[in-house]
């Protein structure tokens, strides 16, 4: 839920805010949501916000085993959802679209963050020039 200065492929960190959306209503944050798109926890309480969009990476808002994917459940949720994030960039050229470490943190419990997300995102999203991401890439 960070941005600030963009260096190469990645932004500095700064918080992202509610009035930093309303601020800046030609970018979208692009959040670790569950497929229920309810609650609040993590980057989440941003979710009222117009421009924001939800990437599911939990079931439901728990803190539950259950409300959280294995590895082996996730990748075709993955492989759904960047599918779907593609298109919408393609779709909104104008719109700059914020890809924060999405899975990274909630619903991170059985790692697909390190094994299905990080490896793949940025692979699949740097070459569209109205995309940034909020995270230095791990050494």
């Amino acid at each position: 839920m960070t941005i600030g200065s963009f260096i190469g492929g990645f932004v500095k960190e700064k918080i992202i805010t509610k009035a930093y959306l309303k601020d800046h209503p030609m970018e979208v944050f692009v959040f670790g949501d569950n497929g229920k798109r309810t609650g609040y926890g993590g980057a989440a309480k941003l979710r009222d916000c117009r421009n924001v969009y939800g990437f599911i990476t939990q079931k439901r808002p728990s803190k539950e085993a259950s409300a959280h994917y294995t590895i082996a459940e996730y990748t075709p949720i993955f492989e759904t959802e960047l599918a779907k994030l593609k298109k919408t960039i393609e779709k909104n050229p104008s719109i700059t679209y914020l890809i924060s470490r999405v899975g990274g943190g909630l619903a991170n419990k059985y790692h697909i963050w390190e094994e299905i997300i990080q490896p793949r995102i940025r692979k699949e999203l740097k070459h569209y020039s109205n995309v940034k991401f909020l995270w230095e890439e791990d050494a």
